[in-house]
């Protein structure tokens, strides 16, 4: 998909002609995916107040000054200052969220970077690079984010204004399974980029940037001196700015870029628009003494300075502005076009031209053409000068004409949602006529017209107003933003009971939307776009369009942490309030069916609400839609066999699609089956790679599996030091898998000084917080150790197996049988080994399954019988005896392929039983 330009002024230049005017203008290219063609998207990053390593004075400065240049650009711009690790995740995440299906995608880094084995890595201001471990826990891959950036949008460009210094205080750094030798370094490595990527580097390759002395870098101070000039394509502008910080930095340094584009990028592309009055006739009686040519003034997109000269004069008169007589050398201001009179040299005139063209200050023209008609049956025209109103006593007055009134409209918009169409209502009544210019647009808010991104000074013809949209920036509303002052929007569109619009309020026609109750917070964040009328005027009647925007409330109940197409920072499986979630989220789903997100969300709160059919129905939906997180959990389903039948090689290609979009889960998923081989051909290499890209982007479970990874050596070269590295990393984050591995070093010495206390509290810490199997190993230590009861060993362990920990299970069923008096009830052993084989996991389920095998066959029978009775079937008497009633009950609880063995029907019976517990899936391996 070819790279599209912003505004009209992108559209191929040309004269037309339509009711009497001249047109030039740019016409547009394809549209985006959602139907709005010229969408940007930006993130800045400044780095300025490193904790260890040398601080750069001017780093957030360049990042500020940058965001400016990019939003009067139209980029929505995701702003960053200042960012440790975990600022840097989320500000890269909430830039993601922005990406879905643009055009443009721009990263601009102004801070510490550094590059090793051939990648650039951008540094946060926490970071130390005190030992070989840290680079790949502490920094970013530049190559991961323009990978992300390259699959949701049509071109690309990063502008890297780092590399300052060498903030190198290690000599080697693993990358990946390599460690690699940093000595000598400087700089940014130079990346070949691919097809539709500009990769600008404020420096040339291996060299280091200059930080400037005057509050800016030298690269980027003149950056954005040149971003702004229009109609200067990207590559020439690129060129100017190279020879100027040349010049500015005697040859010191000198910028750099790789460039693989395949169509024209313009920061700025004015919009190339004037209008005038191709032809007018004037009629006047015979032997007039002056005639008022009356030439509409010329209206110019981008407020340009419009000069008029005359090329052909009357034959029959002469031309006078006041008491100045024009010639063919006389250029006058366009704003005074009105004012220009024809005087006949005589009586007898008997018809006249007079030609002239409108001349902007970038040398573009048009030209135009009076003719003056001499007809008996016209009427004379009114004196030139105002008439006066005189009464006695009083000062002349000129009459006063009438003045449109300025419009005020009231939207609402939920964020996320694509662009807003104007009011219907206001489209019907009170409509604007002639032409009308972008004044002003809040920086978080894109306009369009006609599908096509407009910029501030572009014009739109007045009837078009039916197709103006608008959109709010992709972001979650902040605490702040919704403490705006907003009353007075809200107290100019009062309503009456017929519910029609009070418009006296002080000569304003106000034309609000009325908002559902459930739509209108108390105090929405508000986004303004300003239009004006494009022909000047004493008293100018502005159209202000005012945006009340919030998060719809699907979002806050159901958003799942690290979505990158979400708006809000999400909650985890068992924190949904799910009769409010799916209340919300059928609303959301039922007004915005073509918004994918709601479909995802709506089908976490079925999931949630154990109905698992219109969970699968909504979840398909929404990864039809192209809803990466929809695609990762419905390959969990087929990872797990829930609520689908299991098949972990359909989950692949779901994973792949998610990984693409940078989506942390899927990288997980999909690196964890590689390494596995679950579902797929084993990849050690590609796998670890993709858990660390997981990892690199804030995902604990991808550092839990990195940690554990690196400490059994079961696929990569143990390594203890580098383990404990990442696992400490996830439990520093309070995730209960790095608090339970981290543990585990404590427990066994690996690491770290040997403390079984300090073991001890972690995995009671992480057993509170719902882990699946910090109980089982609680519980393994306090048996070694004889430090908690027997009863309470078998507490923890009945907890962990129905969490689904399948060694929990056995180990549970274990303990029982060498305690009868432990047992809840004769059937418990059964059902625990059941429960262990039903979970398929590796080197436990078959033993279970084994085991059960020596339980009696009535114990069985009975157990049979509980869970379809469990389940709300009717079968009569608990004797443990299967026959056809319990056959039919089974394939009415299973459907028609229930297992014929007991012991096959009970494993399926208790899988079925513990899925509809609705579990944490995301807490369990695969």
């Amino acid at each position: 998909m070819p790279a599209r330009n912003s505004g009209i002024a992108a559209r191929l230049a040309g004269a037309m002609v339509a009711c009497g005017l001249v047109l030039l203008l740019a016409l547009g290219s394809a549209l985006a995916a959602d139907g709005v063609s010229g969408r940007r998207a930006a993130l800045v990053i400044g780095n300025t107040a490193y904790e260890h390593l040398a601080k750069l004075p001017n780093a957030t400065n360049d990042a500020d000054r940058i965001r400016d240049v990019l939003e009067r650009a139209n980029f929505e711009v995701t702003l960053g200052k200042d960012l440790d690790k975990k600022g840097l995740e989320e500000t890269i995440l909430g830039f993601l969220r922005t990406l879905n299906d643009g055009d443009v995608a721009l990263f601009y880094y102004s801070g510490h970077a550094v590059q090793v084995g051939g990648h650039n890595f951008m540094l946060p201001v926490d970071a130390t690079l005190a030992t070989s471990y840290d680079l790949e826990v502490q920094a970013y891959n530049m190559s991961s984010l323009l990978e992300y950036m390259r699959e949701t949008s049509s071109l690309q460009i990063a502008i890297l204004d780092a590399c300052r210094d060498n903030p190198f205080a290690n000599n080697s750094y693993y990358v990946g399974q390599a460690k690699v030798a940093v000595e000598g370094k400087k700089g940014l490595a130079s990346v070949a980029p691919q097809d539709g990527t500009l990769i600008v580097y404020s420096t040339a390759p291996d060299r280091v940037a200059l930080d400037g002395n005057d509050g800016l870098s030298p690269f980027t101070g003149t950056f954005a001196e040149y971003a702004l000039k229009p109609n200067v394509e990207v590559r020439k502008l690129l060129s100017d700015i190279r020879a100027e910080v040349i010049k500015r930095t005697d040859g010191r340094q000198t910028p750099w870029d790789a460039s693989s584009l395949t169509s024209s990028f313009f920061f700025v592309t004015r919009q190339n628009l004037l209008i005038i009055e191709d032809m007018r006739e004037v009629r006047v009686p015979p032997a007039p003494k002056e005639v008022a040519l009356r030439i509409s003034p010329p209206i110019t997109s981008g407020n340009a300075e419009l000069t008029i000269s005359f090329t052909k004069l009357p034959d029959q008169g002469t031309l006078w502005l006041g008491d100045q007589q024009l010639s063919l050398d006389s250029k006058i201001s366009a704003d005074r076009i009105e004012e220009v009179m024809l005087k006949p040299a005589s009586a007898e005139m008997t018809g006249d031209e007079v030609r002239y063209t409108v001349t902007t200050d970038s040398g573009r023209s048009a030209s135009g053409i009076v003719r003056v008609v001499v007809d008996a049956q016209a009427v004379a025209e009114a004196p030139v000068k105002p008439a006066l109103a005189i009464q006695p006593g009083e000062e002349p007055k000129p009459a006063q004409p009438e003045q449109a009134k300025p419009i005020l409209v009231a939207m609402a918009s939920d964020i996320g949602t694509g662009f807003a169409a104007m009011p219907e209502e206001v489209v019907r009544s009170s409509a604007p006529t002639g032409w009308l210019r972008l004044e002003k647009r809040d920086p978080e808010t894109q306009v369009a017209v006609d599908g096509q991104i407009v910029s501030e000074g572009d014009l739109i013809k007045a009837e078009d107003i039916t197709k103006l949209r608008i959109r709010p920036s992709l972001k979650v509303v902040s605490a702040s933003d919704t403490e705006a002052p907003v009353a007075e929007t809200v107290a100019m569109a009062p309503q009456t009971n017929t519910g029609k619009a009070d418009t006296s309020t002080d000569g304003l026609e106000v034309k609000p939307i009325p908002l559902p109750a459930d739509k209108a917070p108390a105090k929405p964040s508000v986004r303004t776009v300003v239009l004006m009328p494009a022909v000047k005027t004493v008293a100018p009647a502005p159209i202000t369009i005012n945006v009340a925007v919030s998060v719809n409330e699907c979002d806050t109940l159901a958003a799942e942490p690290l979505d990158v197409q979400a708006v809000a920072d999400g909650k985890l499986p068992n924190d949904i309030d799910v009769p409010k979630a799916l209340a919300a989220c059928k609303a959301a789903v039922d007004q915005h069916p073509e918004v994918a997100r709601f479909k995802y969300q709506y089908a976490r709160a079925l999931y949630a609400e154990g109905n698992f059919k219109e969970a699968l129905t909504e979840l398909n939906a929404a990864s039809d839609a192209g809803h990466v997180r929809a695609s990762y959990l419905l390959g969990r389903l087929y990872q797990f066999g829930a609520a689908v039948e299991r098949d972990p090689s359909r989950a692949i290609p779901l994973f792949e699609a998610g990984a693409k979009r940078g989506d942390p889960y899927s990288q997980y998923a999909l690196g964890r089956a590689l390494v596995t081989g679950l579902g797929t051909k084993v990849d050690v290499e590609r796998g670890m790679a993709m858990v660390t890209s997981a990892a690199e982007s804030g995902h604990t479970y991808a550092m839990n599996m990195l940690g554990g990874e690196y400490f059994y050596g079961e696929h990569v070269k143990k390594d203890d030091a580098r383990a404990l590295k990442f696992i400490t990393e996830s439990a520093d984050r309070e995730d209960v898998f790095g608090m339970v591995l981290l543990g585990v070093l404590y427990r066994d010495g690996a690491g770290v000084q040997k403390d079984p206390a300090r073991a001890a509290e972690l995995f009671e810490k992480a057993r509170a917080n719902g882990h699946p199997y910090a109980g089982r190993l609680l519980g393994r230590m306090a048996l070694r150790d004889k430090s908690a009861d027997i009863q309470t060993v078998a507490g923890w362990y009945r907890e962990s197996a129905e969490r689904g920990d399948a060694w929990a299970a056995y180990f549970a069923a274990g303990l029982l049988q060498e305690n009868p008096t432990l047992r809840r009830d004769d059937g418990e052993v059964a059902r625990l080994l059941a429960l262990s084989a039903s979970h398929n996991t590796k080197d436990v389920s078959a033993d279970a399954k084994s085991d059960l095998g020596k339980v009696g066959n009535t114990v069985v029978g009975k157990e049979v019988q509980l869970a379809l009775q469990r389940a709300g079937q009717d079968i009569g008497d608990i004797d443990g005896k299967l026959g056809s009633r319990t056959r039919e009950a089974a394939n009415s609880v299973l459907g028609s392929d229930a297992p014929r063995a007991p012991r096959d029907l009970l494993i399926a019976l208790l899988r079925k039983e513990w899925i509809d517990s609705r579990p944490r899936l995301d807490m369990l391996g695969s």
